[in-house]
C-alpha cells in the first residue's frame, strides 16, 4: 500500500510540474514573444516570402526602420517604419519621400512618368498614435501610402529576429 501512495504523490508532482512548464511556455509564447511565418513580398531583400520572424509583443518603442507586424482587416502585414507620429511626410515632383523635410532615399515611391498617384493626400501628418509604414519592396503598396497611419493599436510586435526557413 505504501508504494501506491508514493507512486500517486510522484505522478501529482509530476503532473504539477508539468502544469507549471505549460504556464511557462504561455508566458513566453502568449504574451512576451512570438513567431510568424511571413507571406508575401512586402519586405523582399529583407524578409522573404516564407520566412520565419521572432517578433516582441511588449517593446512598444518604436523607431524608423523597426520592422513591424500589424494587422488590418484580419490580415498580418509585414512593415518598416517610415516616420513617427508627428511627422509630416512629403512627396517631391519626382514622387520620392521626405520625412520632416529630409530626403528618405533616392528611390521613387511614384512614378508619376508611368501614370502612378498616390492614393493619400501628401502631405501627410502622422497622427498621434499613427506611423507611416514603408514596405522594402515599393511595388507592394499594402503599407501607409494606400492605408494611411497604422495605429499603436494594430501593431502586433516588432520584429527582433529572422529565421531563414523558406528553403526546408
Amino acid at each position: 500500500m505504501k508504494s501506491f501512495a508514493k507512486d500517486y504523490r510522484n505522478w501529482i508532482r509530476l503532473g504539477i510540474k508539468v502544469i507549471i512548464l505549460i504556464v511557462i511556455l504561455w508566458i513566453i509564447f502568449g504574451v512576451l514573444i512570438g513567431f510568424k511565418r511571413v507571406e508575401g513580398v512586402s519586405m523582399s531583400r529583407r524578409v522573404e516570402d516564407g520566412d520565419l520572424v521572432l517578433f516582441s509583443r511588449t517593446d512598444k518603442t518604436y523607431h524608423p526602420d523597426d520592422v513591424v507586424l500589424f494587422e488590418r482587416d484580419n490580415k498580418t502585414y509585414i512593415s518598416s517604419i517610415l516616420a513617427l507620429p508627428g511627422d509630416l511626410v512629403t512627396l517631391d515632383e519626382v514622387g520620392r519621400l521626405y520625412v520632416n523635410g529630409a530626403l528618405v532615399s533616392d528611390t521613387i515611391v511614384y512614378d508619376y512618368e508611368q501614370g502612378e498617384k498616390p492614393t493619400i493626400s501628401f502631405p501627410f501628418r502622422v497622427p498621434e498614435n499613427g506611423y507611416f509604414l514603408l514596405n522594402a519592396n515599393l511595388e507592394d503598396v499594402d503599407d501607409s501610402r494606400s492605408f494611411g497611419a497604422i495605429f499603436e493599436s494594430a501593431m502586433k510586435g516588432k520584429i527582433v529576429s529572422i529565421l531563414r526557413t523558406r528553403s526546408i
